[in-house]
């Protein structure tokens, strides 16, 4: 039986892309009634690559690794200025991430059934 870590902390990485992607479909409708300027591709690649990271960090927190523990932290601390939503994910996701890590084994003992 496979046990994952982190479970609550990949969850919440999950929800802040989703909540990311729901921003960019308002900004993408917003786009058809508003005249905004053609730089504005630059920031939508700018999110399909947060959207990518924040799915890649749920992925890899989930194995308990050093990595990931930092990469969830570098993604955490740029999420703070975000206010009301992301400052109070991002606290506990910070709380999760350092507090509450759960490490990767270093010996994994076989299970006999």
């Amino acid at each position: 039986m496979v046990v994952d870590q982190n479970q609550t902390l990949s969850t919440l990485h999950k929800m802040v892309a989703i909540a990311v992607i729901a921003l960019l479909i308002y900004k993408v409708v917003y786009r058809f009634y508003e005249n905004i300027p053609q730089y504005s591709i630059g920031s939508f690649l700018g999110v399909f690559a947060l959207v990518f990271v924040h799915f890649e960090c749920a992925r890899s927190v989930k194995t308990g690794s050093t990595s990931s523990q930092f990469g969830s932290i570098f993604m955490t601390v740029f999420m703070l200025n975000n206010f009301p939503v992301g400052t109070v994910l991002g606290v506990l996701m910070l709380y999760f991430s350092i507090f509450k890590w759960e490490k990767q084994p270093i010996f994994k003992v076989p299970v006999i059934d």
